[in-house]
């Protein structure tokens, strides 16, 4: 996972692991969850969009990581609550529709809604929507 949270409260997400991470599945998540934790020490809400595909199968967890990934999760199950939106930049109509489908057990484990967008700049307009309308209710 890459996190570029330069634009803060927006972050930008690339949640494909890298090609030779695939090919030697030696991915370590530990570094992710680290860099993903770090990101609710300002303490405000922020939004994630996804700069990279959707994430894909080719990388199967193993039990480990899943049991490490699900920790990190109940650990920060309130921390989660900052994550206003998760924004997937999705092109193509019909992987759209499909994930659709996909949003609301996406919404049910992490607690945010999947949002979905056809291009990068709809993706940063509706974030900042998202924020807005978060601003409003704080």
């Amino acid at each position: 996972m890459i996190i570029d949270d330069s634009k803060f409260p927006i972050v930008l997400v690339d949640f494909q692991h890298s090609l030779e991470q695939t090919t030697t599945e030696n991915h370590n998540h530990d570094k992710d969850m680290a860099a993903f934790t770090g990101l609710f020490e300002s303490g405000k809400p922020f939004v994630m969009v996804s700069t990279g595909e959707a994430p894909e199968e080719k990388h199967k967890h193993s039990r480990e990581e899943t049991r490490k990934i699900n920790a990190w999760r109940k650990l920060n199950k309130e921390k989660l609550k900052f994550i206003q939106a998760t924004i997937q930049v999705e092109p193509n109509k019909v992987k759209r529709v499909g994930l659709k489908l996909f949003a609301s057990v996406y919404e049910k484990f992490w607690g945010n809604p999947l949002l979905l967008a056809q291009t990068q700049e709809e993706a940063l307009e509706l974030a900042k929507s998202v924020l807005h309308k978060a601003s409003l209710t704080s």
